[in-house]
């Protein structure tokens, strides 16, 4: 099937038929029954869906094998590098990088349409600069310092005007000065410039279900 048949309709009609396979893949890397109104694999794992739909063409065979693939191996890795297993990550941990979870809320069919805007958003936010999602997951920090400090170092740039202002103008970071403001070397920023640039977007749009994708 071609993506341009796949994608006739609205994306969120496409969601809304695919809830079912999407669920059971997550359930199937889990272990567990996702539930839509807790879980944050629910969240990864849709957004994963959607990237899937971002970047299917014909030549990946049929699509639900295709998105099959790519949800599992976002799910995977969201449980890996978070150290997860069947269970839901613990509050702590994500005020530990930096990200107050108590401010997402979970709605079953509200969030679900929520997340789904968000991406649209995000995505065309990062067009701006000239990155796409799949930037954001290539440029994050293995390291759990190095990304604890980029998350820490966006937070804060996504609410100086200045550093924001000069960002949409110029669109790129202003690196001499988010340096010399928060403490961090120049290296350092350049190194995780993509990754800053994405989080101050998604800290300083306040895109509260994308704050899950960020512990990726």
């Amino acid at each position: 099937m071609s993506k341009e048949v796949f994608l006739k309709g609205d994306i969120n009609e496409i969601v809304e038929e695919n809830i079912g396979f999407i669920i059971n893949t997550i359930s199937k890397v889990t272990g567990k029954y996702v539930s839509i109104e807790n879980d944050d694999e629910f969240s990864i794992g849709l957004m994963a869906f959607v990237e899937a739909l971002d970047k299917y063409n014909q030549e990946k065979g049929p699509f639900l094998s295709f998105a099959k693939i790519v949800i599992e191996s976002r799910v995977k890795n969201y449980l890996v590098k978070e150290k997860k297993k069947v269970d839901v990550v613990s509050i702590d941990l994500y005020k530990e990088i930096g990200i107050d979870i108590n401010n997402i809320l979970y709605n079953p069919i509200e969030d679900k349409t929520e997340l789904i805007n968000e991406i649209q958003q995000f995505k065309e936010e990062l067009n701006l600069f000239k990155l796409t999602m799949e930037d954001l997951i290539k440029e994050a920090p293995k390291h759990s310092d190095t990304r604890e400090n980029a998350i820490n170092v966006s937070k804060k740039a996504s609410k100086d005007l200045e550093v924001t202002d000069f960002m949409y103008e110029k669109k790129r970071l202003p690196i001499k000065k988010i340096s010399l403001k928060y403490m961090v070397t120049e290296k350092v920023i350049k190194r995780s410039k993509k990754f800053i640039i994405s989080l101050i977007i998604i800290f300083f749009k306040k895109y509260r279900n994308l704050m899950l994708w960020i512990g990726k």
